[in-house]
């Protein structure tokens, strides 16, 4: 008998759920999960079978990413699929590859900021580490955390296509190809050096640090004052691209920006407690989870260790008594008042 579409998105999301903790860095956890996951098979025909094709389809995936010749191939059918409308339908080995996905979206996803995008990305950075990658044209490109681009280096222009996460670029001179730095929300034309880019699905920001850049944003669905549709941004600069255009943010600190990245320190004056652990969250292992609006009054002036959040939050609960940190699971904190 055929299980109904909500059942079925029930029992994927489970099976979705114990594959996420299979991927723990922690053996002791692995192996609780594993014993756990393989219970749950046993306890229907329909179990086994979801859990039977979502190991399938991510190990076809995994295959796939790995052969730089199939990742365009990868990247379509995921697309393909997420733009299907069938997520409900019974998994197909072969042929269902968004539908893990989009199960796994509410955990996985969640937790470590894997995405479609992600995955299928020509540079990967992972969780904790600062990746550096010199680019075809001699541009230095550093990826924080879990960061991926893509790159089109054609002929006539060079292309960085920031899908997730945060770079750094230092460019490299080449008058007869511009650079450009693309989001869902616009591009960045590089005229000069150096400068870092922020992106996620609401909002692009940029920060100069030397030289300049032209920016152009994609569209400008409102007439928000202040926001325009391009703008040329100086050293010591910073915009956010968005829905309502490009917009200025307050001046840059360059040093402090430049200290984030090259001696990974994150350095903040009068900076609110939920800024400075959105920070922190990005080069953590896992996931930092608090309450911005609880959080947002409380002001700190610190020099924190970004490659060590471990400290930095043992930093905070010392300076703020009233702080309280608990440590969830191995790669998942909570922080809030007392």
């Amino acid at each position: 008998m055929a299980m109904d579409k909500s059942k079925h998105h029930q029992l994927v999301e489970e099976a979705a759920h114990w594959i996420v903790q299979l991927s723990s860095d922690d053996e002791s956890s692995r192996k609780t999960a594993k014993q756990k996951f393989e219970e749950w098979k046993k306890n229907s025909e329909q179990h086994r079978q979801v859990a039977a094709d979502i190991e399938q389809c991510i190990g076809s995936i995994q295959k796939l990413s790995q052969t730089s010749g199939h990742k365009k191939v990868t990247k379509v059918a995921l697309k393909a699929g997420l733009n299907s409308g069938k997520a409900y339908k019974h998994l197909r080995a072969g042929t269902a590859f968004a539908v893990v996905f989009v199960a796994m979206s509410g955990a996985l996803f969640y937790l470590t900021d894997t995405t479609v995008a992600y995955v299928t990305a020509d540079i990967q950075g992972q969780s904790g580490q600062w990746t550096t990658q010199t680019l075809p044209d001699g541009s230095r490109l550093i990826l924080r955390g879990k960061s991926a681009v893509n790159l089109d280096f054609k002929t006539n222009q060079r292309v960085v296509e920031l899908v997730q996460g945060q770079i750094y670029v230092d460019v490299a001179k080449d008058k007869t190809r511009p650079f450009l730095v693309k989001t869902s929300h616009g591009q960045i034309q590089a005229l000069g050096t150096a400068f870092s880019v922020s992106y996620d699905s609401s909002a692009t920001e940029l920060n100069m640090l030397h030289s300049k850049v032209k920016v152009e944003a994609t569209q400008v669905k409102t007439t928000q004052l202040h926001a325009t549709r391009q703008a040329i941004v100086e050293a010591g600069q910073a915009i956010k691209m968005d829905k309502n255009g490009v917009q200025k943010l307050p001046a840059l600190n360059v040093y402090n920006e430049q200290r984030k990245w090259q001696k990974h320190q994150l350095m903040v004056e009068n900076l609110p407690l939920n800024q400075v652990l959105q920070e922190l969250d990005r080069n953590y292992k896992g996931k930092i989870i608090f309450n911005d609006a609880a959080l947002q009054h409380v002001r700190v002036n610190a020099v924190l260790p970004l490659d060590q959040t471990t400290e930095s939050l043992k930093l905070l609960a010392t300076v703020f008594p009233d702080l309280k940190i608990k440590q969830i699971t191995p790669f998942v904190v909570m922080v809030s008042l007392k």
